[in-house]
């Protein structure tokens, strides 16, 4: 497995997306009341090495007179805000747009949270691959960035579905290349996020065909989901796997063709290391789900919730 590394001034360049930044809105109104002041901010080196970390603070402009916060600051690793991680380099989920401002439904999702919970939100940016390290070493609440549910991450966090994803296998607009199921990966190269689910997903496929005597997958593996479609159209690989959603996304744009979909359909998450605050977050959740807003939010994005007889609860046991 080949891991091809990547920096800021890289993605940059790469992109067009700006370095990251912060903004200041209200969870008291909603993302209607986020307003346009950018900050930069950097992350301690300290922080597992992260890459291009940058924070989206959805914090109240006026104090909080109105309401009471509904978690205490005992429970929270810094007082009087819900600090969730983020990697905005999978729209329609989450993104960067033009302007520089963190945009996509967990975007708005955190925002709403932040106003039933009368809580400033602060969405941390950061790789993928830093979060649970850094969950677990209590630098953030949170992570906020649509996590496929693992058994093995259930007991790590508290983990709480809320949306239904998959994988989807895109090639480059103009390839040729014929992938009718998902064993005619066996013997190609494929683009995949570091640490992801479908990075294991793909191993655990070529595992069993080397288990069996045939080939197995050359997977590389990237940061971010844009180095992984930036390594497609390069022709660094033969295909890439991304989550569906993001896949769609760029097959709208044109940027590339969607040859397989549906593989390993799972739950995505949000995942706290605080039960307190996971049990606080699934009852504004629910909360959500019955005054309409919550479907309302997924069909805005064109994404699946969570299906009506399916709980949004905790699902798996926690840390021990």
């Amino acid at each position: 497995m080949k891991r091809i590394k990547d920096d800021a001034a890289c993605r940059v360049a790469s992109t067009g997306w700006p370095h990251p930044r912060s903004v200041v809105g209200s969870p008291g109104r909603g993302t209607a009341s986020v307003i346009g002041v950018l900050l930069e901010v950097s992350m301690v080196s300290t922080l597992f090495r992260l890459s291009a970390a940058a924070a989206l603070v959805l914090a109240s402009t006026a104090v909080h007179a109105a309401c009471t916060p509904a978690i205490t600051d005992g429970n929270l690793i810094a007082p009087g805000k819900l600090q969730l991680s983020i990697n905005p380099t999978n729209p329609p989920q989450q993104f960067v747009d033009k302007d520089g401002q963190l945009q996509g439904l967990n975007v708005e999702l955190a925002a709403e949270l932040g106003k039933r919970l009368c809580l400033p939100v602060e969405l941390v940016r950061m790789d993928f691959p830093a979060m649970i390290p850094a969950l677990g070493a209590a630098r953030i609440d949170g992570v906020n960035t649509g996590m496929f549910w693992t058994e093995e991450r259930s007991k790590l966090m508290y983990m709480v579905p809320y949306a239904i994803q998959a994988i989807s296998v895109v090639v480059s607009p103009d390839s040729g290349t014929k992938i009718a199921t998902e064993n005619d990966l066996i013997g190609k190269s494929s683009a995949v996020e570091v640490s992801s689910y479908q990075m294991n997903w793909l191993k655990k496929l070529s595992d069993a065909s080397v288990a069996k005597g045939g080939a197995a997958v050359e997977m590389r593996t990237f940061p971010t989901a844009t180095n992984v479609v930036s390594a497609l159209l390069a022709g660094q690989v033969d295909n890439a796997l991304l989550v569906d959603s993001v896949a769609r996304d760029l097959v709208g744009r044109g940027r590339v063709k969607e040859v397989l979909s549906g593989l390993g359909t799972a739950r995505t998450t949000l995942g706290f290391r605080n039960k307190t605050v996971a049990d606080t977050v699934v009852k504004a959740l629910n909360a959500m789900r019955a005054d309409g807003s919550y479907q309302a939010l997924f069909d805005k994005f064109g994404l699946t919730s969570m299906p009506a007889d399916q709980p949004l609860a905790i699902a798996g046991p926690g840390p021990a």
